[in-house]
């Protein structure tokens, strides 16, 4: 019976507390990033900045060293679909005299956050009755019915791709040095995630029809029954339970960067420093004095020069 009770408690109570924890735990550090000032401008850029009419600018220029606001929004555009700035990972040895190609990291992370976005969508089937068109064909497009059971293949790569990642972070001396215990805990609740999903895609099989209805009633407000609950195997529970944790730790981990870029200055801000001035916020508010207020300030020391005929003598 204690089991019964532990499984309706992940399927009808813990997605809410999740989803809850990750609502409020998101719009705080949102609303912390847009409190938060910006004293310097600091776009990273390395193309050429806008300057003299006859200085050519190509359309990669205008991408990585933007200068109008559609020029930053491109750039951005670029940045979250396509991880530009990984795309110039290489590394140049001084003592070799010799430059290394280091893009596997943007191969890998590319490969990793399109097949969680492929499987997200997937698992959207679950939450919609009737399900769209569009659901349909990116699951058809992703499982190859050559296999028997069909192979989705997102699911093996985001695996790949995510022990990859980690392994860098384990065995590269750099990456490991700048690495904290909780870097190894969002990567471990993710392959955890894969891991249990993959297990009930192949080997540990769970009822379909009470999953779908376990997923419609946390969508509707309406909580499955003790009875369908009980249909599932114990795989899925593990599954959902590291779902949940992962979901509720979001806001306070790393991965929070899939918002946080968007508050980067490195990143939204147009490279205008030459056409435009940028004001500390933090700078106490500044009141220019006139003329006769400076006048008055100084009125002895200004006398004194203008009877010298404006010459500054040094003081000996």
């Amino acid at each position: 019976m204690s089991l019964v009770y532990l499984k309706l408690f992940i399927a009808d109570v813990l997605p809410y507390i999740a989803g809850a924890i990750f609502i409020i735990g998101t719009i705080n550090r949102v609303i912390n990033w847009a409190k938060s000032p910006v004293p310097l401008k600091i776009p990273t850029t390395c193309g050429q900045q806008k300057s003299l009419p006859f200085i050519r600018r190509t359309w990669e220029d205008r991408l990585d060293s933007p200068y109008t606001m559609w020029e930053t929004i491109g750039r951005m555009i670029v940045e979250v679909f396509l991880f530009r700035s990984l795309f110039r990972n290489t590394r140049y040895w001084l003592d070799k005299q010799k430059g290394v190609d280091t893009r596997w990291l943007w191969l890998f992370a590319l490969l990793f956050h399109y097949s969680m976005l492929i499987i997200v969508l997937r698992h959207l089937r679950f939450f919609a009755n009737p399900v769209p068109g569009f659901l349909s064909w990116i699951n058809a497009l992703d499982g190859q019915p050559a296999y028997v059971p069909a192979l989705y293949i997102t699911g093996i790569l985001a695996l790949v791709a995510l022990f990859w990642l980690w392994a860098r972070r384990i065995l590269c001396s750099r990456e490991r040095n700048i690495s904290y215990p909780a870097d190894h805990l969002i990567l471990a609740l993710v392959a955890g995630i894969l891991i249990t999903g993959n297990l009930m895609r192949y080997f540990f099989k769970v009822d379909l029809y009470a999953v779908k209805e376990v997923a419609l009633g946390i969508v509707s407000f309406h909580p499955a029954s003790a009875a369908v609950v009980n249909q599932i195997g114990w795989m899925f529970f593990l599954h959902l339970s590291l779902v949940c944790i992962t979901v509720a730790y979001l806001p306070f981990s790393k991965v929070m960067h899939f918002a946080g870029v968007f508050f980067s200055p490195s990143r939204n801000m147009p490279n205008d420093n030459r056409a435009r001035v940028h004001i500390n916020p933090w700078n106490p508010p500044y009141h220019g004095i006139s003329w006769q207020e400076y006048y008055e300030m100084y009125k002895d020391q200004l006398d004194e020069i203008a009877e010298n005929g404006y010459k500054v003598k040094p003081e000996v």
